[in-house]
């Protein structure tokens, strides 16, 4: 193993030991604190910004060239708190395996590799780590600091065949609410108003009529909660959907129908109103540009569009080029079984540096 790649290990065993769900401020500003730290050794320029979501690092390059290229993760988690210490990050031959290896700590630390590299040189290089990646469905905090940017390059883990992402869905979770009127189960269940079954009648109607309804469009119901005691009417309930579409167009059409609930007697039902993410759109001469800074470090010149949204759907809508998928291959995102493969970490941060070595070239 290189110098560099031990010492890539040893920071991310370091700040995968840390617990960062979205929203447990102590772990994510820890984590924001020590990224920010290590930034600031390599001779960055950092920001550490505070929001209500946690501290968001900002870190960049001296660059004064035309350029100007922003590198996108983020510190949080999906694992709750007591994690770090159950699961601590582990070696199984060429793989880590860990929480957060793959989603996103070690991606975040790919693209902290690549700015040590990069410091002085002629391009301005950005690094934005967020707090709240996982649990938002709204721009990020720092969107607006990224106008006007010529590319950003996001770190999620690549594909297990080592591709790359060029295109996202569209996607959004719907909150639905409904609400009924109580009654014993027992004694009076004609005179209650059931929310539970008003919503599961909603939820499958959704699903069977969305489903498929459209090219690359999703439904999937993802959470049903209902009733407060076992022998009553459940008078309150809500369920979420999860839809994902190629395009805003298809996602409105989604939208709509969601919203077309039938009669249901004596409930009422109320819908959360944001759109979620935008659909990330493949950028052309990026994505060429990228494919040919892996294949030159002898990784597979490969690119696929997902369902899953990142941060890269924010930067391609306020008209950022955006690829995504450059920190190291890995998988099994949000399981016991995460995990990178060691081998790709050099030649995604090699390929990072020279793509942004390109953009000072030709900006």
């Amino acid at each position: 193993m290189t110098a560099a790649l031990t010492a890539y290990v040893e920071r991310l065993r370091r700040l995968c030991a840390i617990d960062s769900p979205t929203g447990y401020l102590a772990g994510l500003d820890a984590c924001a604190t020590l990224i920010a730290e290590w930034a600031d050794e390599a001779g960055c320029t950092v920001d550490l910004l505070p929001s209500p979501v946690g501290l968001h690092v900002v870190a960049r390059t001296h660059g004064k060239g035309a350029g100007r290229i922003l590198l996108l993760g983020h510190h949080d988690t999906v694992f709750p708190v007591g994690t770090a210490a159950a699961r601590p990050v582990r070696s199984e031959g060429e793989r880590l395996h860990g929480p957060g290896v793959a989603d996103m700590k070690g991606g975040v630390l790919v693209g902290l590799a690549a700015l040590e590299r990069l410091v002085d040189s002629d391009v301005a290089v950005e690094l934005h780590c967020v707090p709240d990646e996982e649990g938002r469905n709204v721009a990020p905090f720092t969107l607006e600091t990224m106008h006007g940017a010529d590319a950003a390059l996001c770190l999620e883990c690549g594909r297990e065949s080592g591709a790359i992402v060029t295109a996202r869905k569209a996607g959004c979770w719907v909150t639905i609410t409904a609400h009924g009127v109580p009654a014993h189960a027992g004694t009076s269940p004609g005179e209650g108003r059931s929310a539970l079954r008003a919503l599961a009648r909603e939820l499958l109607r959704i699903e069977n009529e969305l489903h498929g309804a459209r090219p690359g469009m999703t439904a999937v119901a993802t959470q049903l909660h209902a009733g407060e005691v076992k022998n009553t009417v459940p008078a309150e309930g809500w369920g979420v959907i999860d839809v994902r579409a190629n395009d805003e167009l298809d996602l409105d059409y989604a939208l709509g129908r969601i919203r077309s609930v039938g009669h249901h007697d004596g409930i009422v039902f109320a819908f959360s109103d944001d759109r979620g993410f935008p659909p990330m759109r493949r950028a052309p001469e990026l994505a060429a540009t990228a494919l040919r800074a892996l294949a030159a470090q002898g990784q597979p010149a490969l690119e696929e569009a997902a369902g899953g949204v990142s941060d890269g759907s924010w930067t391609s809508h306020i008209g950022v080029p955006t690829i995504d998928g450059l920190g190291p291959v890995g998988g099994d995102d949000h399981t016991e079984r995460e995990w990178i493969a060691l081998g790709s970490v050099e030649p995604r941060v090699a390929a990072i540096v020279s793509l942004c070595d390109e953009f000072a070239k030709t900006s």
